[in-house]
């Protein structure tokens, strides 16, 4: 009878380990669910196409105003779609040796609320 009580009680717990982490992953599925919006950030030649099939505004110009507005040297942009938005994320060296990364809506050319200081 111990070899019995031991499969049973060995099922058991396997069902109670299944069980936990079954209930883990939907834990974590509704989490993603609920997230902030993933941002989808382009290459060069899809930022090209999307520039011109969107009508979006030149990213150099945003890199220039960017440049100005915060005292840096401007590195590079990309293109990135967060949330139904275009937006370019511009990299800035700062004269402190910092990277700022400020944040322009694509379609309109204008900075966009919120920047990341690295």
């Amino acid at each position: 009878m111990p070899i019995a009580a031991f499969i049973l009680c060995s099922c058991l717990t396997f069902a109670a380990i299944a069980a936990g982490v079954r209930g883990a992953w939907a834990e974590e599925a509704l989490r993603a669910e609920h997230a902030a919006p993933r941002a989808q950030c382009f290459s060069t030649t899809q930022t090209r196409e999307r520039i011109e099939a969107h009508k979006l505004s030149d990213p150099f110009e945003c890199m220039r105003a960017a440049a100005r507005e915060h005292q840096g040297e401007a590195l590079g942009a990309r293109l990135c779609h967060i949330d139904e938005l275009f937006i370019y994320e511009i990299s800035l060296l700062r004269p402190d040796g910092r990277i700022l990364r400020v944040l322009f809506d694509a379609a309109t050319g204008k900075p966009h609320s919120g920047h990341r200081d690295r």
